[in-house]
C-alpha cells in the first residue's frame, strides 16, 4: 500500500508539472500579445488629413427677373421662377392690352434672365428678334422654329420637347433627310399626333408652315 501511495504522489507531481508549464506558457504568450500595436481603421480622408466631404450637389436654379414692356396691362420688372415661359410673363405683366398684337411672338419660349420682352401694339411693328438672346433667336423664321436649322437650346422650348426629343428631330434631319413639311416631325421616333398638335403651329419649315 505505500509503495502505492509512493507511485501515485510521484503521478500526481508530474501533472502539477506538466500543468505549471501550460499556465507558464499562456501567461508568456498573453505578455507577447500586450506589446502587439493597435490597428485603428480612421475614415477615409482627403489630402488635408480631414474626412473626405460628400459630393457637392448641383446648384439650385434661381429665380429670373425680366423686363415686360409694350402692349401689357402692368409693365415692368418681374421676377418668375426659373422655367417659367414668356406666356407667364405676359401673365405677370397682367396680360395683354386690348390693343395687343401676339401675332409672331413664341409665347412658349423660355424666358431668359435680364431680358426684356416688348409686346407690340395693332399696327406697330412686331418686336424685333434681335430683342431676344442669341441662342433663342437662332433658327426662328417669323417668330416660328425652324425645324432644319433651329438649335436643341431653342427645340427644347417647346411643349412637349425636352432634351432627348430635340437631339432626336436633330439627327434625323442629319442622317436622315431635312424636314419636307412640319407634319414629317411625326416620324421622329416617340413624336406622335399630340405632340404634333401642341408644336405644329409654332414651328415652320424652311419658312413652311
Amino acid at each position: 500500500m505505500p509503495e502505492l501511495t509512493a507511485r501515485n504522489i510521484a503521478f500526481m507531481l508530474l501533472v502539477a508539472a506538466a500543468v505549471a508549464a501550460v499556465l507558464g506558457a499562456v501567461v508568456l504568450l498573453a505578455r507577447q500579445d500586450d506589446n502587439a500595436p493597435v490597428r485603428v481603421i480612421a475614415p477615409q480622408s482627403g489630402a488635408s488629413g480631414q474626412a473626405a466631404p460628400f459630393p457637392p450637389s448641383a446648384p439650385p436654379l434661381t429665380d429670373v427677373r425680366v423686363y415686360v414692356n409694350g402692349a401689357v396691362v402692368r409693365p415692368g420688372v418681374y421676377t418668375l421662377p426659373p422655367d417659367s415661359r414668356i406666356a407667364d410673363a405676359l401673365t405677370a405683366a397682367g396680360g395683354p392690352a386690348e390693343d395687343a398684337n401676339l401675332d409672331g411672338i413664341n409665347l412658349a419660349l423660355r424666358v431668359v434672365d435680364q431680358t426684356e420682352y416688348y409686346i407690340a401694339k395693332i399696327g406697330e411693328a412686331p418686336p424685333p428678334i434681335a430683342n431676344l438672346p442669341p441662342a433663342q433667336t437662332q433658327g426662328q423664321t417669323g417668330g416660328l422654329i425652324d425645324l432644319n436649322l433651329a438649335s436643341a437650346a431653342l427645340l427644347d422650348t417647346l411643349p412637349g420637347i425636352g432634351p432627348a426629343l430635340a437631339a432626336a428631330i436633330i439627327s434625323y434631319r442629319e442622317n436622315i433627310r431635312p424636314f419636307q413639311s412640319v407634319a414629317e416631325v411625326q416620324e421622329v421616333p416617340k413624336i406622335g399626333p399630340v405632340t404634333y398638335q401642341n408644336i405644329r403651329d409654332l414651328v415652320t419649315v424652311s419658312g413652311l408652315r
